[in-house]
């Protein structure tokens, strides 16, 4: 039994490193057409690199890419499939499961910056934070009170699947039941600035925190993602990524399509990104570590977070499976560097 449930692991560990290895290098192509081609003498760092301290050149492939896009090799970068397969497993293991139970977030954080209306679990709708279970006839009315619509996320929905609109013409109990577990959120409505940039709703700033040995949690990556063309909302497919400085709250001069093409402004609103500067971000950062050490069993967590037309934060989603830090490790990082993740070694810890 043993021997099968490696050979099971062996083929699935091949697979994942082979859809990043082909990830990756399409990406480099990609880039390279305006870039040009990557220095050799570039990849023969990041192969010792991956090799020498990461334990294995299936992660050099992610350092090309990161190369190419800063123009220049930096000790200390992680790989996103290093960081999946090495870091998180070890970091945050199972404890991380809970962030894909989106109907208890609000309860494990104790806290109103999510914006969750309400539960539903196997046929129970409940109202988060207040242990209280709606009757039948209470639900339509309990979500609809003061707003049009509503949004529903199924757990473990990710990436834009998974998420339905409801209107009160359209709700339907028994249609929500088909769907699965989940959590009613409230729509957001977001601040002014992100409308300049993009007038849709859904601007997300992903914020990764980590908590360190200390027992501390810091802000240690940021980006701001926007939708695109005719999207209703914010889609993993089609949208454009700026980098945040994590101190200041600033936007990059430059942004990036998700075929990493750099852009100086958004492609719809032309709303250029150099001098924005996102409100009430230094809240933003505050609120992300303080919850984060409420949660102190996983070491490293992606936060979704916007700021509404109050200049008020909300926490939209967390992710402790794997919030990836490809984009933010390319032009951003290296980020983690004073901690033991960036080297084989770690997994003797």
């Amino acid at each position: 039994m043993n021997k099968i449930k490696n050979i099971i692991t062996t083929v699935q560990n091949y697979r994942y490193h082979d859809m990043h290895k082909n990830k990756a290098l399409t990406i480099l192509s990609e880039v390279e057409k305006t870039k040009g081609k990557l220095a050799d003498s570039i990849k023969q760092q990041c192969d010792k690199y991956a090799i020498e301290k990461l334990g294995d050149i299936k992660y050099a492939p992610w350092l090309y890419v990161y190369s190419i896009i800063r123009g220049e090799f930096k000790e200390g970068w992680i790989p996103d499939n290093y960081y999946g397969k090495v870091v998180l497993p070890k970091c945050n293991g199972i404890s991380g499961t809970p962030a894909q139970i989106k109907n208890i977030t609000s309860k494990l954080f104790n806290s109103h910056l999510f914006p969750d209306l309400v539960c539903y679990s196997s046929g129970i709708f409940s109202i988060p934070l207040e242990n209280r279970v709606l009757a039948t006839d209470e639900i339509a009315d309990y979500l609809f009170d003061g707003r049009d619509s509503v949004i529903f996320k199924v757990n473990s929905s990710n990436q834009g699947r998974g998420i339905f609109f409801y209107t009160k013409d359209n709700f339907s109990i028994a249609d929500v039941m088909k769907k699965g577990s989940g959590i009613f959120q409230k729509i957001i409505k977001q601040h002014a600035v992100f409308d300049e940039l993009f007038p849709k709703p859904g601007a997300t700033m992903r914020l990764t925190t980590v908590l360190k040995p200390d027992g501390t949690t810091c802000l240690k990556a940021a980006y701001l993602r926007l939708g695109v063309g005719t999207d209703e909302y914010v889609r993993s497919a089609t949208n454009i990524r700026v980098a945040i400085d994590i101190e200041t709250g600033a936007l990059s001069d430059k942004g990036f399509t998700t075929e990493w093409n750099e852009i100086n402004e958004h492609p719809n609103t032309k709303k250029a990104f150099k001098g924005v500067i996102l409100p009430n971000f230094a809240q933003a950062r505050e609120s992300v570590e303080e919850l984060h050490s409420r949660y102190p069993y996983v070491q490293s967590i992606g936060w979704d977070v916007t700021i509404n037309t109050d200049n008020n934060v909300e926490i939209m989603e967390w992710n402790a499976i794997h919030n990836s830090i490809t984009f933010t490790e390319a032009v951003q990082g290296p980020s983690f560097t004073d901690l033991p993740w960036c080297d084989k070694s770690f997994l003797s810890l």
